[in-house]
Order: C-alpha cells, then structure tokens, then sequence
C-alpha cells in the first residue's frame, strides 16, 4: 500500500504575507510621497502668496506715502510728466540685509523687466513681445529717482519681502497685448498720441488737453456751477521676490478725487490774467490789447503758479492766455502761450469789423478762441483826504504809513514799503534810477491811486530806468489800484512782480525784462519789449481781479484697476 504526501502547499501562507506586505509598504511609500508632494505644493502655493501679498505691500506703502499728510511723504517727488530722458518715474527701494536692488539695470535680479512694455519713448531700450520679459533699460539714470522704504524692519532680513515699487505718471498707451502675433495697446483714447498723460475726472480716465495744459488740476471758469477738475492717473508697480525664488509684480493705477470748488461768477471763460476792457476793434494803436515784440528776444506771454514754487519751478508756457472786448494786435516778435480770446461777434455788444485777432510780422499764439464781453468792473477806493507830498528818496529814516494819505509820491531813489497794509496816493512817479520796493516781510501792499490833482500825464509814472522790486517774488503781495481814466506808465525791470487793477486805465508798459503777475485795464500797450508771466495763484480779490479759481487735490487716492503681471 502506497502513502501518498499531504504536505504540498506547506509556505504557500506565509508567501501571500510577503506579497501582501510589500503591497502596503507600496501603498504606505505611495502615501508618504503623496504627502509630500502634497507639502511642497502648499509650500509653492504659500510663498506665491506671500510674494502676491508683499507686492500689494508695497503698492500701499506708496499709496501710504504719497499723501500730503504722511510723516515721511514723498508727496513733493510723485513724477509730474510721463517717463522721458528727463526723469518721471521714482523708485521706492526695499532691499534686504544681503540685497542689491537696481531695478534700473539689466544685469540685477530685481531688474525692472516690465517698464519697456508700458509705450514710453526712450533712447537704448527696446521693446520685445508682451508676453515676454524686458531685457534692457533706457541710456542713462536721469530718467529715475529714488527713494527707500520705511515700512519696519526696511533693510533687514526681516524686510516684508518685495523689492521695489515704481511710481509713475500713466499715458495712454500703457498696456501692450498681443493680437494675432500683433502687438497692441489698450488706449484710453485711440486717437491720440500714445504717451499723452492721463487724468481722473471723478468719473473715467480722460487725456491731458496738452493744447493748454501741463497739468490735470485745470483752471476753472469762473461762475460754473460744478467746476470740471481732474487728477493725474498714477501708474504704481511693485515686485516682490520670496527666499525660494516665488516671483511676483502687481500694478495699480491711482488716483485722488478731483476737488470740489465754488467759483464766484465773474464772466471769464478762461485763465487771463491780462486783460483789456476797451471795446474797439481796430488794428495798430486803435487796438485795446497791443503786444510789439523787438530788440535781441522775443515778447513772450505764459505762466506759472507762485503758491506752487517759483516761476522757474512752475512754469507753464501754455499759460499766458490774453484777452479783449475789442481787438488783439500782434506784431513782431510774440508769442502768446495760451489763447488769444476776443469777443463773440454774435453778440451783438461792438462796432462790427473784418476780424477781431491781428498777428503781423511773424507773431504767434497757441490758438484763438470767442468770448463774450466781460463786464468792466467797478473798483472803490478811499478819497484820499490829504494834501501832503512824499518827495525824494525819503524825508526820514521811515516810509510812508500804510492807513495814511498823501499827494504826490515822487521817488527819486529807493523807496521801500516795509510794513505790510494799504498805502494811499494820488500820484505815484519814480525817476530813472529810482526803485519802487516792498521787504519780504511787507506781505499784502496795495496802494490805491485816485490820480486827483496830478501835474504829469501819467497818475503812475515809472521811468525807463526806474524798477520795481518785489523780493519776494509773489506777485499778489503788491497791487496797484486805480480806478480812473488817465495814463498808467509801467515798467518790467528788474523783473516785477506785481497786480495791477486799472479796468478804465490806459496801461503801457516798457523798460524790457519781466512782468510777472495781472494786469487790468481799458488798454494795455506793451511795446517795450516786457514779457509776461501770469500768476495762476491769483484768485478772486474783490471781483476785481481775474477772477479764476485753482484747487489742489487732497485725501487719500483711490485704486481705480488692480492686475498682476504675468512673468
């Protein structure tokens, strides 16, 4: 009898254990991986983040700073022109302990590799498609400046982590896309020039009228019942870079509220500060208004705002607008920076005539504009009830009083007003050689001119040689006023600064040099060569002079579009 085996399958266990553990140790490994994964994912995810919110950091670091109120503003440095060779974008550098942050060079791993796409002209940079990084930079640093952060822990290792933010002045043709393989530009408005500056109006952005302005905080027309203001757009870009290397660049345009004003009315359309109320329209002398430009440089008109900083700081050579009831005569060499506004023939209040805007041997201006007639204000001055003279230089070691009466003003050397108030004359002659002055701290003289009882032809007499001398070069801190019919003799040397309210006078001027202020009058003659500068600081004094009101923009700014960029 034959045994047979039943132990065949003895082991067959203990393989399946094995089997079955290496599956787990699969599965757990598989797990273990997986979670991994999972963390550096979280991990990545985070410090995007991160980067994404430091960057908006830095936006509100700027918005922050920007205002007027801020302890450390840089209010005074935001850029007043579109990016140029001449400056226009300010950088707000944040670097760590152990950074170099120099957004303006290729070379620096925090280069700027966004600006060549936002439409600026700029000499040594060129432009590549929009959906890939700039690789060059303009010529040059004078089209950039600087200021560094103050946000905690600035310049340590501790620094919220982005890298710079850069300010600056949005065009209308800032935002490249591509289109078919095309490069275009979202434009604010498709027919203008692609870096013409862009402004908020309260309600959209809106171009710069460059035709006139050099700033989006416009004058306003006197009497509008709702005044149109607006505020530059604001380009602010950030770039913020984590320790692992998570990049990102956010940008947002910004923008005060434009402010709200109460315009007085007045009848004035526009910003002139030199006017003529006289109403005939004729050529050569017969003109109200004449401007005879000769000798080595040409008669200029423009502006400029002495509450914002000096002329050479403020100027605006479309702002010497000029206007008349009647005629304008230009002849030489003028140039009128601003509208030249004559009357509206239509309506009906002048002697009809083939023109009304003369310009002959070369004379320009930046455009003509219609206008009604202003009404000629009326201007109220003391009687002045005294009959004694103020002849020469001084009688004393003292000036005339302000509150004070006297006849006849004659000023044969320098005469200084040295307290401020309201001076009263009939009669004010300086001689050749002789200076009209006020001190610095002689702040708001007017002197009130009756012209009664006057020997010469002129109630205001300045001598060829003679000056004004206004240190402290605001215009408004010295008026002359006249209410009467005779002769104003002016002059612009040294460089005056001065308001002159004559609305029935007949005002010329010589001497050569700078007129920088107003003038009002019947007529105004001005064939000595004496460029004039319009102070747009000058608001309304007693509706009797230009009566043209300026507001400045305060608060907070308002983001008006957020996006990241996407490299």
């Amino acid at each position: 009898m034959t045994n047979q085996s039943r132990n065949r399958e003895h082991g067959v266990a203990l393989l399946f254990c094995l089997i079955a553990l290496l599956l787990l140790t699969a599965i757990t490994a598989s797990l273990i991986m997986l979670s991994g994964t999972e963390t550096s994912v979280n991990y990545n995810y985070r410090m995007e983040e991160i980067s994404f919110f430091a960057a908006k950091a830095g936006i509100y670091e700027a918005l922050d700073r920007m205002q007027q109120s801020n302890a450390n503003s840089i209010a005074a440095q935001i850029p007043t022109s579109v990016p140029s060779t001449a400056g226009g974008a300010l950088y707000i550098i944040n670097p760590g302990s152990s950074l170099t942050v120099k957004p303006w060079d290729p070379t620096n791993t925090y280069f700027d590799d966004e600006f060549c796409h936002e439409g600026y002209a700029f000499g040594g940079m060129t432009s590549p498609s929009p959906d890939v990084p700039c690789t060059s930079a303009p010529t040059g640093n004078s089209w950039y400046t600087t200021v560094n952060s103050n946000y905690p822990w600035s310049g340590t290792s501790a620094a919220i982590p982005y890298e710079w933010v850069r300010i600056n002045w949005k065009a209308n043709s800032t935002q490249a896309y591509l289109n078919g393989g095309t490069t275009n530009y979202y434009t604010v408005n498709s027919g203008q020039t692609a870096t013409t500056p862009v402004c908020w109006n309260g309600g959209s952005e809106v171009l710069l009228n460059t035709s006139s302005f050099t700033s989006c905080q416009q004058y306003v027309s006197c009497g509008a019942t709702s005044p149109s203001l607006s505020t530059p757009v604001l380009m602010i870009t950030a770039l913020a870079v984590t320790s692992n290397g998570s990049r990102q660049m956010v940008q947002a345009e910004a923008a005060l509220n434009p402010p709200s004003v109460t315009v007085s009315p007045c009848g004035i359309s526009d910003p002139y500060g030199f006017y003529a109320y006289g109403n005939t329209c004729a050529t050569g002398n017969g003109s109200p208004m004449q401007l005879g430009g000769g000798g080595n440089q040409p008669l200029n008109t423009d502006g400029y705002n002495s509450a914002n900083g000096t002329y050479s700081a403020t100027q605006n050579p479309k702002g010497g607008a000029i206007g008349s009831n009647g005629s304008v005569w230009l002849n030489g060499s003028v140039n009128v920076g601003g509208q030249v506004y004559v009357q509206n023939p239509s309506s009906g209040a002048k002697p009809t005539c083939p023109m009304d805007f003369y310009a002959n041997g070369g004379a320009t201006a930046t455009g003509q504009s219609q206008s009604q007639p202003l009404a000629v204000p009326t201007v109220n001055i003391p009687l002045n009830t005294s009959s004694t003279d103020w002849p020469g230089k001084s009688k004393s070691p003292t000036a005339p009083l302000p509150g004070s009466y006297y006849h006849n003003v004659s000023v044969t050397g320098t005469l200084t007003l040295t307290a401020p108030g309201t001076y009263n004359f009939d009669c004010l002659s300086v001689g050749a050689g002789g200076t009209l002055a006020i001190s610095p701290s002689s702040k708001g003289v007017t002197i009130n001119i009756t012209g009664n009882g006057c020997t010469a032809n002129n109630v205001i007499d300045f001598n060829a040689q003679a000056g004004i001398n206004n240190d402290g070069g605001v215009a408004a801190n010295l008026q002359f006023v006249y209410p009467g019919t005779g002769n104003v003799n002016l002059v612009g040397a040294p460089s005056a600064y001065a308001v002159v309210i004559a609305p029935k006078a007949s005002v010329s001027l010589h001497g050569g040099t700078d007129f920088f202020g107003s003038i009002l009058s019947n007529t105004l003659k001005d064939d000595g060569n004496v460029a004039l500068h319009f102070d747009h600081a000058l608001s309304t004094l007693d509706g009797t002079a230009p009566s043209i009101a300026t507001a400045t923009a305060t608060g907070s700014y308002n983001i008006l579009a957020f996006r990241s960029v996407p490299y």
